[in-house]
C-alpha cells in the first residue's frame, strides 16, 4: 500500500517559525527596551506625573489717609516654564511666538535651567493677543505655561517714588522663580506685611510636560498680603508736587500734624515712574533716569541735607535765650549790613539798626545773630539743636533717611585740624551756614517744636490709633516758646517780615521763617519753615533748590500748600 505524504505538517511548521520568530522580536525589544534604552524611558517615565504650580498672592495695597489707592496690583498675562519639561528645539518657536528677542529668551532659558523642577517667569504683562499666540501653541510646547497673576501697580508714580519705593525679582525665592519682593522704600522696609501667602494648584503632566489633566480638590488659594494704610495725604503731595514743578527748579515739601506725629506731604520733585521698575527696568529707560540732570533718583524730603539758612534760627534763637546769652530786650550794637570781626567782614542781606530778639527773626538779621551767638559755646549750642530734632534722623521707618551734621569740636577739629577753626565758625553756624546741614523733615520738626511746646509725638507714615511721645528734649521754657513765636508771627504778618509779602495775604494765622542759604558757587537754596493752627495744627518745610531767596521763592510755595490745606478742610466740613 502506497503512503500519503504528510502535507498537513507544513502548515503547522510555519506557524512554529512565526512564532518562534515573533519571540525573538519580543525578546529584542525586551532587551531594547530594558537594557539599550532603559535610562531613557525611566527618564521619560519619571516625567509623567503630578506637578505642583505656585501661584503668586496679591501684594497688600497701600493707600493715603482717604482711602486713595496708591499701590494695588492689576491682572497680568505671565508666561511660565518648567525648565525638565521644555524642548530646547523649540525655543525659536517659543520666540517667534513671544516677539522675543532670542538672546533674551536664551538668558530666562538659562536663568530656569537653575531650577529645573520649578516653573520660572519667562515674560511678564502680555497683551490678551500675545498671550493667546502662546496658549494656542501649549499643546507644542512641553512645559510652558500661561497664567494670570497679580502684577503690581502704582497709580502715582512719581509723586510717592521715594516714599512707596518698587518690587522687582526676589534676591532669593522660596517656591517659584519670578517671585516678587519690595526693592526699595516701604514695598522693602513693610514686604513681609504686604507678601501674602502663595497658593498651590495640582496638574497632571504627560511625558511631553503637557498638562493632560488639572486638580481643583485640595488646591490651596493664595492668600493676599496685609492692607496698609498711611498717614499722608495725596491730594496735598500732588498739590506740593505741583508748586514745586511751577518754580522751575528741584525742591521739596514736608508736612506733619504736630498733635498725632502724622506726616501728611513728603515731596520730592523730580521723582520717577515706579511702574517702570516692576519686572525689570530696560536699559533705555534706567539710562534716562540716570542721565536726568534734575537727579530724580535723589531724594530731597529726608534723604538730602542741605544748610538750613536762616530757618535755623528759630533753633539758635532759642539756645541764646535758655542759655542766658540774651533776653527779650537784649538790643546788641545795631545791624549796619557788615559786622567786621577779627580781620573779617560779615555779612548780613541787609541793614537793620538795632533790634531785640524777636526784630531779628522778623526781619531774619544776621548781625544780630553773629555778635550774641559769640558770647555762647559750639558744642553748648550743638546739643541745644539735638533736642530739636537735628543731627540725627527723626524717623524710625522712613528708609535711608539722613542725619544732617552740627557742627562740634570734635568735628572742627576733625575738618579743619586742631586749631584750624575759630568763633567765626560759631557764629556761621548760628545763622545755619557752615557745617550745620539738615533735612526738609528736620526743618520740619523744628517748627513742630516750636507749635507744640515741645511735645511733639513720634512721627509716623503709618495711620493707627494710638501715638506715643517722641523723643524729643528741646529744653525750652514757655516763656522761650512765646518768643520765637513771636518773632515767626511778624514775619508773615509784619511789613517787615520777610515772608510778608509772599504769605501775609493768608487768612488765616500763619508762623513762618524763612532762610536763604548760600551753596557755595551756584545759587542760594531758598528756605521756609512753619506751622499753622487752625483749620489744622500742621508744620511745614519748603526748599526749593538754587530757588534764590527764601520769602520770594519759597514762600510762595508753601503759602499755596496752606491754601490747598483750607481747600481740603473745607471740602470736608
Amino acid at each position: 500500500m502506497r503512503s500519503i505524504p504528510h502535507f498537513h505538517n507544513r502548515p503547522f511548521r510555519s506557524v512554529i517559525m512565526f512564532m518562534i520568530f515573533f519571540f525573538l522580536l519580543l525578546v529584542s525589544k525586551l532587551i531594547e527596551l530594558q537594557m539599550v534604552k532603559g535610562d531613557y524611558y525611566r527618564e521619560l517615565s519619571s516625567k509623567n506625573h503630578i506637578r505642583l504650580i505656585a501661584k503668586p498672592a496679591p501684594r497688600g495695597i497701600i493707600r493715603d489717609r482717604n482711602g486713595v489707592v496708591l499701590a494695588d496690583n492689576a491682572p497680568a498675562f505671565t508666561v511660565s516654564l518648567v525648565s525638565v519639561e521644555f524642548d530646547s528645539t523649540n525655543t525659536m518657536l517659543l520666540s517667534d511666538l513671544l516677539k522675543m528677542d532670542i538672546v533674551e529668551l536664551n538668558s530666562r532659558l538659562a536663568a530656569a535651567n537653575n531650577t529645573p523642577f520649578r516653573s520660572t517667569e519667562i515674560i511678564s504683562g502680555l497683551t490678551v493677543q500675545e498671550a493667546g499666540r502662546v496658549a494656542d501653541n501649549l499643546y507644542r510646547l512641553g512645559g510652558v505655561s500661561v497664567d494670570v497673576v497679580p502684577r503690581r501697580r502704582y497709580s502715582f508714580g512719581t509723586s510717592f517714588c521715594h516714599l512707596i519705593g518698587y518690587v522687582g525679582l526676589a534676591d532669593s525665592t522660596r517656591v517659584f522663580e519670578g517671585e516678587l519682593s519690595g526693592r526699595t522704600g516701604l514695598e522693602r522696609i513693610l514686604n513681609d506685611r504686604l507678601t501674602g501667602e502663595y497658593g498651590l494648584i495640582r496638574e497632571v503632566v504627560d511625558a511631553h510636560g503637557r498638562v493632560v489633566e488639572k486638580f481643583e480638590e485640595g488646591d490651596i488659594e493664595p492668600s493676599p498680603g496685609e492692607n496698609i494704610t498711611l498717614t499722608l495725604d495725596s491730594r496735598l503731595q500732588l498739590v506740593s508736587d505741583s508748586l514745586i514743578r511751577a518754580t522751575g527748579h528741584q525742591g521739596a515739601v514736608v508736612a506733619l500734624n504736630y498733635e498725632t506725629g502724622e506726616i501728611l506731604v513728603l515731596s520730592s520733585v523730580p521723582g520717577y515712574d515706579t511702574n517702570l521698575f516692576i519686572g525689570g527696568i530696560s536699559i533705555k529707560n534706567w539710562e534716562a533716569i540716570l542721565n536726568d540732570p534734575g537727579k530724580p533718583l535723589l531724594n530731597r524730603s529726608w534723604a538730602t541735607p542741605y544748610p538750613p539758612g536762616s530757618t535755623y534760627k528759630i533753633v539758635s534763637a532759642a539756645w541764646l535765650l535758655e542759655a542766658g546769652i540774651v533776653t527779650e530786650n537784649t538790643m546788641p550794637d545795631p545791624c549796619y549790613r557788615t559786622f567786621h570781626f577779627a580781620g573779617s567782614d560779615f555779612r548780613c542781606w541787609g541793614t537793620h539798626g538795632r533790634q531785640n530778639i524777636v526784630g531779628a527773626l522778623t526781619q531774619s538779621c544776621d548781625t544780630y545773630f553773629y555778635r550774641t551767638s559769640m558770647l555762647g559755646d559750639m558744642d553748648e549750642m550743638a546739643e541745644f539743636s539735638r533736642g530739636y530734632g537735628m543731627g540725627a534722623p527723626v524717623t524710625d521707618i522712613l528708609p535711608g533717611e539722613a542725619s544732617g551734621a552740627l557742627p562740634t569740636r570734635e568735628l572742627l577739629n576733625t575738618v579743619f585740624g586742631q586749631g584750624g577753626w575759630g568763633l567765626g565758625n560759631l557764629m556761621i553756624a548760628s545763622i545755619g551756614q557752615g557745617e550745620v546741614l539738615a533735612t526738609p523733615i528736620q526743618m520740619a520738626v523744628t517748627a513742630a517744636i516750636i507749635a507744640s511746646g515741645g511735645s511733639l509725638p513720634q512721627l509716623s507714615v503709618l495711620k493707627t490709633d494710638s501715638y506715643n511721645d517722641g523723643n524729643w528734649n528741646p529744653g525750652t521754657s514757655e516763656n522761650t516758646y512765646r518768643i520765637i513765636r513771636q518773632g515767626m508771627k511778624l514775619a508773615v504778618s509784619s511789613s517787615v517780615g520777610t515772608v510778608h509779602r509772599s504769605m501775609g495775604y493768608l487768612p488765616v494765622q500763619v508762623f513762618a521763617k524763612s532762610g536763604t542759604a548760600e551753596n557755595g558757587d551756584n545759587e542760594d537754596h531758598a528756605w521756609v519753615n512753619g506751622y499753622i493752627q487752625e483749620p489744622a495744627p500742621i508744620a511745614f518745610a519748603v526748599i526749593i533748590e538754587n530757588g534764590g531767596s527764601g520769602g520770594s521763592v519759597a514762600g510762595p510755595v508753601a503759602a499755596g500748600l496752606i491754601e490747598a490745606i483750607l481747600e481740603s478742610y473745607h471740602e470736608t466740613q
